[in-house]
Formats: structure tokens, sequence, C-alpha cells
């Protein structure tokens, strides 16, 4: 990789090196597993995509009226569904991981 040849190490390399320094070992996944994991991240792109619509629509219907605090508290809505939604997607995953 080119950052790793300049010195800057990924998200990913730093993890795997954390993990070698505990005496971790990365498994490959099984194709059930990778299909699991697949599905799993369809499944929630596609939720994200309906709170993004859902919620994007009715914080434009509260602007459109005037109603700034409203659509702020809408916002913070989204990003809360979105973020349970990816940790959930994390969570799911990480049993994925385990079995």
């Amino acid at each position: 990789m080119k950052n790793n040849e300049s010195g800057l190490k990924s998200s990913f390399d730093l993890a795997m090196a954390r993990m070698a320094k505990r005496g971790e070992k990365i498994t490959a996944l099984t194709e059930e597993q990778k299909q699991a994991m697949s599905e799993i991240a369809t499944r929630t792109k596609a939720k994200i995509a309906e709170v993004e619509i859902l919620y994007g629509k009715k914080a434009t219907e509260a602007r459109a009226a005037g109603d700034t605090g409203k659509a702020d508290k809408i916002e913070e809505e989204k990003r809360y569904e979105i973020s349970r939604l990816r940790e959930k997607e994390e969570s799911e995953r990480g049993r994925i991981r385990s079995n």
C-alpha cells in the first residue's frame, strides 16, 4: 500500500498490530460467514436509507414551517437512529466472527 510505504498505517494495519501484540490471530471467514456479513451490510444500508429519507422529509417540513428547533431535534434523532443501526450491525458482525 502506498500509505504504508510512507510510514503511515491504515486503521486496519494498526488493529492488526495491536492484535499481534496480544497474541491474537485473525481466522479466515467461511463463505457462509461472508454471505451473512454481506446480508447484514445490505440490510443496514437499506435501513439507514429509510431513516435518512423519513427524518430528512420531517426536518424539511419543519424548516419550511419555520420551526428550526424542531428541525434540529429531528436531525439529532436521525443521527441517533443511524448510530444505533450501525452499532447493531457491528454487534451482529461480531457474533458472526465469533462463531
